[in-house]
């Protein structure tokens, strides 16, 4: 490598024009290729990477391998090689606008759109995991949307450095991996494997609808008009543990395909005729309305004879039976006698007692929360909240607000808590929304048992928490 002014020549022919950033790799600059007249993107390698023993030859066949990579959500890679000891690497200067270079403009992207967008990435990253080498460099810095609004992964040459040098990719995994890491945890820094990447990708997203990095606020703290299904899925995907993580690109992409199919999402043309076929003629939508009112008019009649309510007679055959009205009892919240009580019989007989009082208080941004389940298992057919209504009550349904839905429980009602434990069976329910949820059919006892049975990831660990449970009955 040459010194001329103004530019210093890499390889004689890249010409290094402005530095565009620097990292634990190495240093980037925009460049012109003297040969084909074209403006790179040359990254020189970090000279601590380069004393490896194995070095050379890793970086030769990562670099061959990214190479060969033809995706067209990546920047390619173009040309690598050394020059007077300085390794380097040459890749596509896609033009457009970076990820940061947006949110510093225009603030936080439109959901259907940051989604859209992280999906994109996702799908680009998949390949270059195939092949056994993990970018871990994702920030919006990295990303590049062109004028079209097609989206750009610019760090793959990043990562065949990465892979080229192990301390680098072991440091920058334990990077990946570590925030939000207890600092008394075991176990060793994790190395770098694809779902590194994941949450690389669920830090970029959170960006994206936030604003800002994520920290142990929840993403629709920030935004409440993120939809409730998008936080679990980040959760998982920005777990500290790797193993509660989505196992790969593809399938952080699925959950948030998922997540989008729900949402306008911009950029998607109709395809053709699709307009007409949805919309039928003006002829038979006006022919189907009467045909339709005397189709309903004759089984309203049917079922009104059937059910009791009409009778033949009257001056168009039919009237209305009269009868007295005998309404039933409307269900209402019922109170409880006392505070809820952890209820652990196939454990230690605790499970955070102090806070069971937490999921009736009446203030959903509190918490009753089960012990922490590292592994993601309970190792027990369950663990659960006794509910104490006084005396028997017939109970129909329920509500329950949870800070982290996903986990599954049963709802079991009776006069002997111990019994109600083994004979939890019935509906499977899964905590959603703070909606009423009727039961199959009334029950009628004095507990009623809110039983858990798996948890979920949550920001320190796997649990399952409970901001507000009631119990709807007849009194």
């Amino acid at each position: 490598m040459r010194t001329e002014e103004p530019h210093t020549v890499v390889a004689g022919r890249y010409e290094l024009a402005e530095e565009l950033g620097r990292s634990a790799a190495g240093a980037s600059w925009r460049a012109t290729d003297a040969v084909l007249h074209r403006s790179v993107v040359v990254e020189l390698v970090h000279p601590d990477l380069v004393h490896h023993p194995s070095f050379a030859e890793r970086f030769g066949r990562s670099t061959r391998a990214v190479a060969s990579i033809e995706h067209p959500g990546l920047a390619r890679l173009l040309d690598a090689g050394s020059d007077q000891g300085v390794f380097f690497v040459v890749r596509e200067d896609v033009e457009g606008r970076t990820l940061r270079a947006i949110l510093d403009t225009q603030g936080p992207l439109p959901l259907p759109r940051a989604i859209q967008v992280t999906r994109a990435v996702l799908e680009a990253l998949a390949p270059i995991h195939r092949l056994g080498i993990v970018p871990l460099a994702l920030g919006p810095e990295d990303v590049v949307v062109e004028p079209s609004g097609r989206v750009r992964v610019c760090s793959a040459a990043a990562g065949a450095v990465a892979e080229a040098g192990p301390p680098l990719g072991e440091v920058e995994a334990q990077a990946a991996d570590g925030a939000g890491r207890d600092a008394a945890d075991p176990r060793p820094p994790t190395v770098a494997d694809p779902r590194a990447d994941v949450k690389r990708a669920a830090i970029l997203l959170f960006e994206l609808i936030t604003g800002s990095p994520p920290d142990r606020t929840r993403a629709r703290a920030r935004r409440p008009a993120i939809p409730r299904a998008l936080d679990p899925v980040l959760r998982r995907a920005l777990s500290a543990d790797p193993d509660a993580r989505y196992a790969s690109a593809e399938a952080f992409a699925a959950a948030l395909a998922q997540v989008g199919d729900g949402m306008s999402m911009p950029g998607r043309p109709m395809a053709p005729g699709a307009a007409s076929a949805r919309r039928p003629s003006l002829f038979r939508t006006w022919l189907a309305v009467p045909l339709l009112v005397a189709v309903l008019a004759v089984g309203a009649g049917v079922a009104g004879l059937s059910f009791g309510r009409l009778e033949l007679g009257g001056p168009v055959g039919i009237r209305l039976r009269e009868e007295s009205p005998s309404p039933s009892p409307v269900p209402r919240v019922l109170s409880f006698a006392s505070d809820p009580q952890t209820f652990d019989p196939f454990g230690d007989g605790q499970e955070n007692d102090a806070g069971a009082p937490l999921a009736t208080d009446g203030d959903p941004s509190t918490a009753w929360k089960s012990e922490n389940y590292f592994d993601g298992q309970l190792h027990k057919p369950g663990v659960g909240l006794l509910f104490d209504l006084g005396s028997a009550r017939t109970v129909t349904g329920f509500r329950l607000s949870t800070p982290f839905p996903g986990f599954d429980f049963k709802v079991s009602v009776g006069s002997d808590p111990s019994a109600m434990a083994e004979r939890a069976r019935g509906t499977t329910y899964t905590a959603r929304d703070d909606a009423p949820v009727m039961l199959d059919r009334p029950q009628r006892g004095r507990y009623v048992l809110l039983w858990i049975t798996s948890v979920v990831p949550v920001d320190d660990g796997n649990r399952a928490e409970v901001a507000e449970f009631r119990v709807l009955g007849v009194p």
